[in-house]
């Protein structure tokens, strides 16, 4: 293979003339050499079936039909001359069309130009002139995926769930074109080695751009379909540019001392999480929690939890659209499906959660508390309303808490059978209650929810005194089922449903259980989910009838990372304020060196990502869930910081370290831009 290649501070590519295509494409957002791995992925899994899967790497194709593709690298021979920073590429020849190519870097840009003449009347049903291909499936290489954002981008429907691209993911996955041509749409790496920065993506014609679950993405322009008229001649020109800057939602926290590079890293890490949900391969603007567009209308409450803390920065696309606005826009949709139906409208189990309810409430409290707005308020009323009241009447049926006879599917952490009153939909439905009341007398409204009734019957039932935790349910027979689940019993702590002396039992039980385990669970830069073998009510045990899992790994003991959340928070609640920060750094380090989001959500307790024995079920270790992960990067100015917004004012409790200050921080708060300047740590 012959290789020309092209540098500077910005850009590394390599170039083949054996086979027409950029065999390597290197990025730094900031010109100093900090590189990201290679962005295209120009390595082939061993059993590639899906046609797509073979325009990995730069080049130029056409699809005549889903199956049928023709493209650059099948090319016999071109010729390839070099000048400075500029490749002029000339007799690409493959199916019926012609093509020279001319790619040159500019400062900070990459400009691709493409000139094709076609030598037969041609009906293209897709094309990729030229396609830029990313993948976080490891065969192809190190793991990179990006998220693109436009709001004039719409679905072509030319890949659907029944051809051979969608076999592999199992998941529908789409295609998505702009409908005006020309203009720019914003591209957030998620990269391996360096998520230092995003592209702006300008184009002459029509952006595309597909994805495949986090298996593979695809950046391409073209007015396709159409038909090519022999001796049509079309030229294209794609430009990738760094963007300076924050684009999208920011946490806009500035501390000093040694903490300050985490601090850096903990911005980018909220970057991706919280502005990557939006557009996620959806439709209609909604929250994705995965990048392909998995809508749980439980993660709402995950999504307004991280933007309540966010300020607006540079566009994150063309008009200046933003995550305050898609959260407004959310709320609104559910509440007004909430107030017809007394449900909070399509997704993920949303025939059975029990969680969504409490979940609606909670964002709409996160985003009045963005807004200010009383007006959107008073719209948004007769849906909470009718959330509070399903709420209290299946609080009536189970005779003061929730309660279901069904064993699966009743919430969005779903993993293990769970019947009976089930402790975390219980933790959440008073957390939602209470956040009902703040709305209420932010309005000047007198009512009255069963919130201090039902934390009160919790605590009375769930309490394990023995044991120092909660039961995670007691099943309809009325026995306390425990495998210490942690994220319900740190979630109690975190929305003030567990007395003080309770928190420190339940944190000394789970320090105590992680030691027990040994190093591996112990040094974990995660948190894990259960502590005793509950592999017997596990999702994989109940599809397949088989310890397919192995207790640490996946959905029974392994790591969840957005657990490290309400962690840190319960460990500064309970006074282990080095170990809480300790916490926060091991993630974010960990996000600094690997970007987490091209492993899944899931870790085993030596860290590594989760895997079972059963091999179809391996897309689990490619899944990113960025509501789930994101919530860490909010661990520094909730509980490091102590930072509580509320309707009445913000307060501050902050426990870093003496040299961290001076810190301020930028909050949007009831409809306006707020800076907070902490000078010192909060006394003991």
């Amino acid at each position: 293979m012959i290789l020309h290649g092209i540098d500077n501070p910005y850009w590394k590519l390599a170039f083949s003339s054996d086979a027409p295509a950029v065999a390597h494409l290197g990025f730094d957002a900031t010109g100093q050499g900090r590189w990201c791995d290679n962005l295209l992925k120009t390595g082939l899994p061993k059993a590639a079936g899906d046609p797509l899967v073979k325009l990995c790497g730069g080049q130029t194709g056409y699809f005549t039909s889903p199956e049928t593709l023709y493209h650059s690298s099948s090319s016999l021979a071109c010729s390839v001359q070099s000048s400075g920073q500029e490749l002029a590429i000339t007799g690409i020849a493959y199916g019926q069309v012609r093509e020279s190519w001319r790619i040159k870097l500019e400062g900070d840009a990459l400009i691709w130009t493409v000139d094709q003449h076609w030598q037969a009347d041609t009906d293209v049903a897709d094309s990729f002139t030229p396609g830029l291909f990313f993948t976080a499936r490891p065969q192809c290489g190190h793991m990179t995926v990006f998220e693109l954002w436009d709001r004039d981008h719409t679905h072509d429907a030319f890949y659907t769930c029944d051809n051979p691209l969608a076999l592999t993911a199992g998941v529908t996955q789409s295609r998505r074109m702009l409908n005006r041509r020309g203009g720019w749409s914003v591209a957030k790496l998620l990269s391996h080695a360096c998520p230092n920065g995003d592209l702006r993506v300008t184009v002459t014609e029509h952006l595309k751009k597909g994805e495949v679950l986090n298996v593979m993405s695809m950046l391409a322009h073209a007015a396709a379909p159409q038909r090519m008229r022999k001796d049509e001649h079309v030229s294209l020109t794609m430009t990738l540019q760094p963007v300076a800057g924050d684009t999208g939602l920011a946490l806009d926290v500035e501390l000093h001392g040694e903490l300050a590079a985490d601090n850096a890293t903990n911005r980018r890490f909220f970057d991706t999480h919280a502005n990557c949900a939006i557009l996620a391969d959806t439709v209609n603007w909604r929250f994705g929690n995965e990048p392909s567009g998995y809508v749980a209308p439980f993660t709402i409450w995950m999504q307004s939890e991280l933007l309540k803390f966010g300020v607006m920065r540079s566009p994150l696309c063309r008009d200046g659209h933003d995550a305050h606005q898609v959260l407004a826009h959310e709320v609104s949709l559910l509440a007004g499906h909430c107030a017809k139906t007394g449900t909070i409208g399509p997704g993920y189990l949303d025939g059975t959660a029990l969680d969504q309810l409490p979940a609606l409430l909670l964002a709409a409290r996160d985003r009045l508390l963005i807004s200010g707005d009383r007006k959107e308020a008073e719209q948004l009323w007769p849906g909470l309303q009718r959330a509070v009241k399903e709420l209290s009447d299946m609080l009536d049926r189970g005779r003061g808490l929730i309660y279901t006879e069904r064993d699966n599917g009743n919430d969005y952490w779903d993993w293990i059978d769970r019947n009976g009153w089930i402790g975390y939909v219980n933790m959440l439905t008073y957390a939602g209650l209470v956040a009902f009341e703040e709305i209420a007398r932010w309005l000047g409204r007198d009512v009255q929810t069963p919130a201090q009734s039902l934390k009160n019957t919790f605590n009375q039932r769930f309490w394990l005194e023995d044991r120092g935790y909660y039961a995670d349910w007691i099943d309809k027979e009325g026995q306390p089922q425990s495998f210490l689940y942690v994220g319900p019993q740190l979630m109690g702590i975190a929305v003030g449903m567990v007395p003080l002396d309770r928190a420190r039992r339940i944190v000394h039980a789970i320090r105590q259980r992680r030691r027990e385990l040994g190093p591996d669970w112990n040094n974990c830069f995660s948190l894990q989910t259960n502590f005793h073998d509950a592999e017997a009510f596990s999702y994989m045990y109940r599809n397949h009838q088989s310890d397919v899992t192995r207790f640490g790994q996946t959905m029974n003991g392994g790591c969840l990372l957005s657990w490290n959340y309400d962690w840190i928070g319960a460990l500064v609640a309970c006074g282990y304020v080095d170990e809480a920060i300790d916490a926060w750094q091991r993630v974010v380090r960990r996000f600094s060196g690997t970007s987490l989001i091209e492993g899944c959500n899931y870790w085993d307790y030596a860290g590594q990502p989760s895997r079972t024995m059963h091999p179809p079920d391996e897309m689990i270790s490619y899944e990113p869930f960025l509501s789930d992960q994101g919530l860490v990067s909010l661990a520094l100015p909730r509980w490091l910081l102590g930072i509580r917004i509320g309707f009445d004012g913000i307060t501050t409790h902050p426990v870093l370290p003496a040299s961290a200050y001076p810190v301020t921080v930028k909050l949007t708060h009831l409809g306006r831009e707020v800076e907070l300047r902490i000078d010192r740590a909060a006394r003991a």
